[in-house]
């Protein structure tokens, strides 16, 4: 497996968690700190691009992969 695929999914697994405990307490500190219905709705975002970038390793998608290591980058 690529080192790219294996971060892929180490990043993704990540997200969805972060996602979901954002979620579940309904705030995140980030440099700015989110409380109630905007924490939910970047808890939801964080879930759905860690599901996006396990789908992208488990349906070879080089679209998604693309994305991902534009992620990457943006990071840096």
């Amino acid at each position: 497996m690529p080192y790219f695929d294996i971060v892929a999914l180490i990043v993704g697994a990540g997200l969805i968690v972060s996602g979901i405990l954002a979620v579940r307490r309904r705030r995140v500190n980030i440099p700015k700190e989110y409380v109630g219905a905007r924490a939910v709705a970047l808890g939801w975002v964080w879930v759905g691009m860690g599901v996006l970038f396990i789908l992208g390793v488990a349906c070879n998608c080089s679209a998604i992969k693309q994305l991902f290591r534009i992620f990457l980058q943006a990071a840096n």
